[in-house]
């Protein structure tokens, strides 16, 4: 099941990142020096080639979210599709 949130998670953040960063009309270079990433780790990010860590995620909700609880209320219901899609 781990797998499987950790998969949902990182297509829903991915999708949330692009969207954010269009909206914040930010370059990637800028987006990973709003993050404190480093560019290539953001750009791997930024083309759904990883996920991100605890930190990163923090920071987001900080500095790019316009509404934090919006965001995790949205997180939540696509964890509990993935649940619902594995039984």
């Amino acid at each position: 099941m781990r797998k499987l949130y950790q998969k949902s998670f990182k297509k829903f953040f991915y999708n949330d990142l692009i969207k954010t960063r269009a909206k914040m009309k930010y370059t990637q270079a800028q987006m990973a020096s709003l993050l404190e990433m480093d560019d290539r780790s953001y750009a791997e990010l930024d083309h759904g080639n990883s996920c991100c860590s605890a930190l990163t995620l923090v920071l987001y909700l900080i500095y790019c979210c316009n509404d934090p609880m919006a965001f995790l209320e949205s997180l939540r219901k696509v964890l509990e599709a993935a649940e619902d899609d594995a039984a």
